[in-house]
């Protein structure tokens, strides 16, 4: 993805650096389109010389996608007037009434604010327009908003120092189709794709170079067993993870071998084999106690805790868990601690101590409330509730229920620890 997102910024930059092609067009899915955007955006603070007008909103259709521009572009130029008047300066003139006339032509409205900008802007500075939605609903609507940019004759005067930046839609291309010859023209293309194949497919071939370093290759095979893991490959993961071990245990690198082996208990645990997965999550843990990473400890204290539970082990399940609370305490994982404590309760439960465990829910239940965590505050008030009409505890679940429904009405409260001892 590294290389990918580099090849993106390498070439938004050539094209605002080259002095012959006014506009460039994006060749991406909608959910690519935060990625220029967000180099773009970063440039605007960046860049001193250049002035971004960035506008990347949704176009359900042309007409309210151009209005949103307009509205925005006026809303920008009234600030910068309040700058320009504290600097004893001029202020900018408002925009020409023809771009909000909705009986205009949606390409001329465009032009109009376009041309008013540029008048607006000293000579030398160069303007980069994006007018890339986030999607596009209307496809034609949009091609003819921005036919004029595409500059399919010639480079027209109003159009000197500014660049414009639209896109396609792959999931849909209607604009590259049509215009094949574009980009012999005045227009350049650029392809953006960071999906989940196109990662997979540069991982694999980072894998497969020998002219990168050992170190940066096995990084990409612990993306690519990760991907492996994630798509149900997992014969394909297992061997990942096993040359991945061999890797860092040749390198003597305690948290590599701790990272592979918790890998191979995913896999492990996502055949069924549970026993086995125990088995590594606990090779896992003896790695990263010299490896000192409490993030990947506690990440492998949770793994091993359900591990147990799912074994019928709940007295070693509970030692996991007891350790996994604090340790996300002590980082301040605060949706993690929550889990820790909800799964503690159940390996308590499991191993017949119905007052901890109640205990334990009552407190992770009251921190989630705290903090506003509704939703593990329901789930864990759901075991409460289970766990008291099992015992038998008829005012214990009328007391939970009656929490659990004034979280749904938006007036939480709390039943006092006694009510479950």
């Amino acid at each position: 993805m590294k290389r990918e997102f580099a090849t993106m910024e390498a070439g938004l930059q050539a094209f605002i650096e080259q002095p012959d092609q006014p506009t460039l067009i994006l060749d991406m899915a909608d959910c690519d389109s935060a990625f220029p955007f967000g180099v773009l955006k970063n440039w605007d603070r960046q860049w001193p010389s250049h002035i971004f007008l960035l506008f990347p909103f949704d176009c359900p259709d042309s007409a309210a996608y151009l209005q949103r521009c307009v509205d925005s572009l006026a809303m920008q130029i009234r600030a910068g007037n309040e700058f320009l008047v504290e600097d004893e300066q001029a202020p900018w003139p408002p925009l020409p009434l023809a771009c909000s006339d909705p009986a205009g032509q949606p390409a001329a409205r465009l032009q109009a604010a376009i041309e008013h900008i540029r008048r607006c802007v000293p000579a030398h500075a160069c303007i980069v327009w994006g007018f890339a939605p986030a999607s596009i609903g209307d496809p034609n609507g949009y091609l003819e908003l921005i036919i004029r940019l595409l500059a399919l004759e010639d480079v027209e005067p109003w159009m000197e120092g500014q660049r414009f930046i639209v896109r396609d839609d792959r999931a849909a291309p209607f604009l590259l189709p049509r215009f094949a010859d574009a980009q012999a023209h005045h227009t350049c293309v650029l392809s953006i794709d960071f999906s989940v194949a196109k990662a997979a497919d540069g991982l694999a071939r980072s894998v497969n170079d020998p002219a990168l370093p050992v170190a940066e290759r096995m990084q990409a095979l612990t993306q690519l067993a990760a991907f492996d893991l994630a798509h149900g490959r997992l014969d394909q993961a297992s061997q990942k993870y096993a040359l991945l071990h061999a890797y860092h245990h040749q390198q003597d690198d305690s948290i590599g071998q701790a990272l592979a082996l918790g890998g191979a208990g995913d896999v492990a645990t996502r055949q069924g084999n549970h026993a086995l997965a125990r088995q590594r999550y606990q090779q896992a843990l003896a790695q990263a106690a010299d490896g000192n990473d409490l993030s990947v400890t506690l990440n492998l204290l949770m793994a091993a805790g359900g591990s147990c539970l799912r074994v019928g082990r709940c007295g070693e399940a509970q030692g996991y868990l007891e350790l996994a609370e604090r340790c996300a305490g002590k980082l301040m994982f605060l949706n993690t601690k929550l889990d820790a404590l909800e799964q503690l309760g159940e390996a308590q439960r499991g191993a017949g101590k119905l007052t901890e465990a109640a205990r334990t829910w009552v407190t992770a239940k009251d921190l989630a409330l705290q903090f506003g965590c509704l939703e593990p505050c329901r789930s864990i008030l759901d075991r409460l509730i289970a766990l008291c009409a099992d015992a038998g505890l008829r005012e214990q679940v009328r007391g939970f229920r009656a929490e659990k429904a004034a979280l749904d009405d938006g007036t939480p409260k709390t039943a006092p620890v006694e009510s479950v001892q």
